[in-house]
């Protein structure tokens, strides 16, 4: 299973997160272990940074969910890597050499996948979101993960607003657990708000850092995850120099 070989049909749009068939599933891959699923964000800056591969295999070598944002679709450093995992991935920036997006890796095949679409006001550049239901093992409530990254380049909440819009669409469809994670952009106070109102409109709630090394633009961090139906067993937020990002890795539990 390679980044360019999904499984599966990707759906595009709220309605197809809606009507999307569920896939079969293969019966030697596992479903996710409700005591322990194993979580990274990273946004990993196009795979321009020296190392920014290996240090994502280095983080994610136990990982069950990785959400990355701005990632290669395809990389010489990339490819050989995680190549037994499953890869949704939803294009956003493409250059002439590189077609990027936000990518949601798994150790288990999803039920379903779909993505949503935006592009950026001023630069007309797009946002991507993708969105995976996973099976759980010994329990019938699903695991809904959405990976998102929002709007960035804009002076009113318009454009930020009906992205978050979609995604509550989204969130709307799934009464069992879910992760929300990505890179919201959240560098003004009130982005920071929308997204905890959409947040607690839904139950969820955001995970915090003890040590916390989360990117900060005016002094607010931009990449999170809540969760709804789930512990946290426990979180951190890590440094690096592979992208202009932080990685944030947690381990939750039903």
């Amino acid at each position: 299973m390679t980044p360019a070989e999904p499984l599966h049909a990707l759906y595009s749009g709220v309605d197809a997160c809606e009507l999307g068939p569920r896939a079969s599933r293969p019966d030697e891959v596992s479903a996710l272990d409700p005591t322990a699923i194993d979580v990274v964000n990273w946004n990993v800056r196009k795979g321009r940074d020296a190392g920014w591969a290996g240090e994502l295999e280095s983080l994610s070598r136990n990982a069950d969910v990785v959400t990355l944002q701005e990632a290669p679709l395809v990389n010489p450093g990339w490819a050989g890597r995680h190549a037994e995992r499953f890869h949704a991935f939803a294009p956003g920036f493409r250059t002439q050499r590189t077609q990027t997006g936000v990518m949601t890796i798994s150790t288990s095949i999803p039920l379903v996948q779909c993505s949503l679409k935006v592009r950026e006001p001023w630069l007309r550049s797009p946002k991507a979101v993708v969105a995976t239901e996973y099976e759980v093992d010994g329990r019938t409530a699903t695991l809904l993960v959405v990976n998102a990254h929002a709007i960035n380049f804009t002076i009113t909440l318009a454009a930020f607003e009906r992205q978050l819009g979609e995604i509550s669409r989204v969130l709307a469809q799934h009464d069992g657990a879910v992760i929300l994670a990505g890179d919201f952009n959240t560098w003004r106070r009130a982005r920071q708000l929308r997204l905890d109102e959409l947040a607690s409109g839904f139950d969820l709630r955001p995970i915090g850092f003890a040590d916390d090394r989360r990117t900060r633009f005016f002094g607010l961090p931009l990449d999170h995850i809540y969760v709804r139906g789930l512990d946290v067993v426990r979180s951190e937020s890590l440094e690096s120099l592979a992208s202009d990002h932080n990685p944030i890795r947690v381990r939750l539990a039903m």
